[in-house]
């Protein structure tokens, strides 16, 4: 366990310098919106608000100088095209940024601060897994880790966007679900309810995890008759709501509706991967693209062949664990089931999105990475149900396998992609992108 959160705070310190700003995945489109939110101190305006001039200067290597590209001449590669996601992140990444002067240093420190947001997840993951296991814990936290540890992972909540407050939100939530289904209290109760809605105010797709208020509010219901049984379930369905209404009454004001992504689509639908763009034939692409969770899309190119299919299944090794729900469904309808409900959900969520707006990047792999973890704690309860005296032995050499080999894929990307004149001088080369 030390040895995995070692390794992920370096990886991640790594990152935060080496990994070249703005190549990630619309990363300068999420450092746009957060500007326009520490300089002018307003959410911008999807299809007016232009991107800083910083941005295309450092997208094209001419960074301090001004960009030769008029923003305004460019479509929507120089217009904030990320204006339609809900601003939550961006509110409490905003002071961050005022902090340095340089446009550089301010990105840097937006990453340091995502960095602080995965050591809050980690905290807050530990916190669930002593809730769940009790002293067991450790073992079930490894193989939590092991997961964590993926490039996938690492990479794209270091870098700049809304997904790196996913994590310990996620993580919150489902911690405020387990204590209010063991003693069902209105404030406990309004925690839960609160914690969705501050999901959904950083990924709309997190709306998926609605079910699962359900759960205590129906344990209340038993308890609590009449009225106070209603007034408390008013009560937990109105939060949400009002901390909601304001920014849903900002996008009626401005576009009519309640969330308006069409230029997000727009920006997309000229950069589909291959392959069949609606429909099942999508679908089937895009699950198929999920396998490619352990590295993020920027390093893709390294799936080709057969190493890359062997990243896949030494650093997939925690999935393992997975089957042993098969042996026993009825697992699912326990308690512990909490943790295992938001992966699917969230799978549910973003294939009904891809076949209804014939949006492909909906199943791209970094939708779920905050889904990973929690799961991984159940297959662990699931395996400490049905292999009581293997599983301490089993799991321990699934994470340790994992955390071996993930570490070699970790050292050959840093050697590609990080310090690439070391790694030619090793024969290690990056893969051209496709």
């Amino acid at each position: 366990m030390v040895v995995q959160i070692t390794a992920i705070v370096v990886l991640s310190i790594y990152t935060i310098f080496r990994f070249p700003i703005f190549d990630g995945v619309d990363e300068g489109a999420h450092v746009a919106y957060i500007a326009q939110v520490a300089e002018h101190g307003r959410v911008p305006w999807e299809g007016r608000d232009l991107v800083p001039w910083q941005v295309l200067s450092i997208q094209q290597h001419v960074y301090p100088r001004h960009s030769p590209l008029d923003p305004r001449r460019i479509g929507l590669a120089g217009l904030s095209y990320e204006a339609w996601q809900p601003p939550l992140y961006y509110l409490v990444a905003a002071p961050v940024f005022l902090i340095p002067r340089d446009f550089l240093d301010k990105v840097r420190a937006v990453r340091a601060f995502d960095l602080a947001l995965l050591l809050v997840a980690l905290a807050l993951f530990a916190r669930l897994a002593r809730d769940v296991f009790d002293e067991g814990w450790r073992l079930s936290y490894v193989l939590a880790l092991s997961v964590l540890l993926w490039p996938g992972v690492i990479v794209r909540v270091v870098t700049v966007s809304n997904e790196s407050l996913e994590l310990p939100l996620i993580c919150l939530f489902l911690l405020a679900v387990w204590r209010a289904t063991a003693a069902p209290t209105l404030p406990r109760l309004l925690a839960v309810s609160g914690c969705w809605a501050l999901c959904v105010l950083t990924q709309l797709s997190l709306v998926c995890l609605a079910p699962l208020l359900a759960i205590p509010l129906l344990m209340l219901a038993r308890e609590r008759k009449g009225h106070q049984a209603i007034a408390s379930t008013l009560g937990c369905l109105l939060l949400p709501v009002a901390l909601l209404a304001p920014w849903v009454a900002m996008n009626f004001s401005r576009y009519g509706v309640p969330v308006d992504s069409s230029m997000a689509e727009r920006l997309t639908a000229v950069n589909f991967p291959p392959g069949p763009h609606s429909g099942l034939g999508a679908l089937r692409s895009g699950l198929v693209r999920l396998g490619h969770a352990v590295l993020p899309q920027e390093w893709w190119p390294e799936y080709s062949g057969l190493p890359g299919q062997l990243i896949v299944a030494l650093a997939a090794l925690p999935l393992l664990a997975l089957p042993a729900v098969l042996r026993r469904p009825s697992l699912l309808r326990s308690r512990a089931a909490i943790l295992a409900a938001p992966l699917p959900l969230g799978l549910a969520t973003l294939a009904v999105v891809l076949l209804k707006d014939s949006w492909p990047p909906a199943l791209f792999p970094r939708y779920l990475n905050p889904m990973l973890a929690p799961t991984m704690l159940f297959a662990v309860w699931a395996w400490t149900r049905i292999w009581p005296h293997s599983a301490r032995r089993s799991l321990l050499a699934i994470a340790g396998a994992s955390t071996f080999a993930i570490g070699l894929v970790w050292l050959f990307m840093a050697l590609a992609y990080y310090s690439p004149r070391i790694g030619s001088s090793l024969g290690i080369h990056a893969n051209a992108p496709p």
